[in-house]
């Protein structure tokens, strides 16, 4: 990198009225070198060039298509019906719980966080979160099919 900055800083020191502009331009000119070689890394990195019409890949390979990410749309489909049904569940819960449980769970605050924004106690928040967990077993023996998948997803 610093062979390289220095050829380009020798094809531009002639534009150079003062010795120091050149510590700015050969800092220019490397931090633009430097960007530009993580940028071509980064591109190879997530295979850049590798651009195929999916209909071709398909047609030729005869395989399902993988989703990015390298999810399938079997894993896909799966991830959208346990969605679907943990929506259903939740419809269930007392509003008060549903919003606790979706701050703590979903978007990762902490109790302190959680009663600030829902003006709760901060002792309440744990029971608010208890007694949603309790309703969300509870409502488990009505669908099976949700718990089996949830005890799948957590293992």
């Amino acid at each position: 990198m610093a062979i390289e900055t220095l050829e380009e800083l020798v094809d531009k020191v002639r534009e150079v009225e003062r010795v120091e502009e050149l510590k700015a331009l050969v800092a220019s000119i490397a931090h633009n070198r430097s960007v530009s070689r993580l940028r071509e890394r980064f591109a190879k990195k997530r295979g850049a060039g590798k651009t195929e019409s999916l209909e071709v890949l398909q047609s030729n390979e005869g395989d399902p298509i993988e989703l990015p990410g390298g999810m399938s749309p079997l894993a896909a489909l799966a991830q959208t019906e346990l969605a679907s049904l943990l929506t259903e569940v939740q419809r269930e819960l007392n509003q008060d719980q549903r919003a606790v449980l979706s701050d703590f769970f979903l978007h990762g605050l902490s109790y302190e966080d959680v009663a600030k924004k829902r003006g709760l106690a901060i002792g309440s928040v744990g029971v608010y979160l208890k007694r949603g967990l309790e309703a969300i077993r509870k409502l488990g023996v009505r669908h099976p099919k949700l718990m089996k998948e949830l005890e799948a997803f957590l293992r």
